[in-house]
């Protein structure tokens, strides 16, 4: 079975889970409205105007500190570097005679002559990447976001089994120097007709970059939990972060950050017998995030892993050893279109706890859960 083949069964099979697991209505309805908002975000041309006076024209794919990804019709796809450009201008639909009278305009060309447009705005490859090579002044900045949203139905296994749905959102907006990012993630869970969980969380974030790879990350993490009785959990950390990869198919960012997390708990007789015990709980930690992703060149595949590893540095509770803390999600993307995907991951989450009573030996209390996912998404 060749991989396009292979890929269409897995994506009427992913349809189908999610008929089956949050009804054919609401399915349909999600499955309606991402193609119209990938209709909707598809007008992304711009016109970008070098230094040494070329004009390029084209979808502009991404951007970072120190260059620009442009896909134009005569060259394919072309890193620009950032010092290079003198003016970036988004253009009209390429198909409206105002984008091609914009375009002749700034060519000197007559707008009858498309073809001539072409051939005078595009310097030779060649040309082009010698002029990628050159050093000018810097360009302003520039205005760029990326979104994604993934609706997914999921196994869970570990300490009970059960059937989980989720809706997961990222957004991210870079601007100069700054990068900020808002994430936003809805859980629902099932075990035989019982609800088992029902959160979400809230995850807002802000980089600040020194260099092209060296920032400073401020970040907040909040998430409320109906049916747990540590409900509520607030963190607030900030640190390093090292961009090791940003441009082309890769990207990799690690970031080191220090803070302080609050555990809210409801009333319980069993933490009513601790008598050092007071809610919230706080404790200061240390850990370790990354966020990677790579697309296979030639293909439609998107391998991706991100997650964060975290140790306690203090203990709330003499009876309890809380040491650390894994959460991590790996998987595989393929995209049915330029926005719309599929995907399979699996996620693991694992806590390391410790009962520490008085002429008792250590008794371990480690936590984990496992879920193998499908989704259905898209990505702007």
């Amino acid at each position: 079975m060749s991989l396009q083949a292979m890929m269409q069964y897995f994506a009427m099979d992913l349809v189908t889970r999610l008929m089956r697991f949050i009804g054919l209505k609401t399915t349909l309805t999600v499955l309606s409205v991402l193609p119209a908002l990938a209709f909707a975000a598809s007008s992304n041309l711009y016109q970008v105007r070098l230094k040494n006076g070329d004009l390029l024209s084209g979808e502009l794919k991404s951007s970072s500190a120190t260059a620009l990804v442009l896909h134009t019709a005569y060259a394919g796809t072309i890193t620009i570097n950032r010092k290079e450009v003198q003016a970036l201008n988004p253009l009209l639909a390429a198909a409206s005679p105002a984008a091609k009278s914009i375009a002749a305009e700034t060519s000197g060309l007559p707008a009858e002559s498309p073809t001539a447009i072409t051939t005078e705005t595009a310097p030779p490859i060649a040309a082009t990447s010698k002029a990628t090579k050159a050093k000018t002044s810097a360009a302003p900045p520039i205005k760029l976001w990326s979104l994604q949203l993934d609706l997914s139905a999921a196994t869970r296994n570990g300490k009970e089994q059960a059937k989980n749905y989720s809706l997961t959102e990222r957004f991210e907006y870079r601007r100069g120097d700054w990068r900020g990012k808002f994430d936003a993630h809805y859980d629902y869970e099932t075990k035989e007709a019982a609800r088992k969980t029902h959160k979400y969380a809230l995850n807002p974030g802000l980089d600040y970059f020194y260099s092209n790879q060296l920032f400073w990350r401020v970040d907040a993490d909040y998430s409320y939990n109906y049916l747990a009785s540590d409900y509520k959990n607030v963190d607030l950390s900030t640190g390093p972060g090292y961009a090791v990869w940003q441009q082309g198919p890769t990207r990799l960012d690690l970031v080191l950050l220090l803070g302080h997390k609050q555990a809210y708990f409801r009333e319980d007789e069993a933490f009513r017998l601790l008598t050092e015990f007071e809610s919230p709980l706080g404790y200061n930690t240390a850990s370790l995030a990354w966020d990677f992703s790579h697309k296979w060149p030639g293909t439609l595949l998107e391998v991706y892993s991100e997650g964060n590893w975290l140790e306690l540095l203090s203990q709330p509770l003499s009876i309890f050893d809380f040491a650390r803390e894994l959460t991590m999600e790996t998987g595989l993307r393929y995209a049915l279109t330029d926005q719309i995907r599929i995907s399979w991951s699996w996620q693991y989450e694992r806590s390391e706890l410790t009962l520490l009573l008085p002429k008792l030996p250590r008794t371990s209390l480690d936590l984990f859960d496992s879920k193998q996912k499908i989704s259905i998404g898209a990505a702007f």
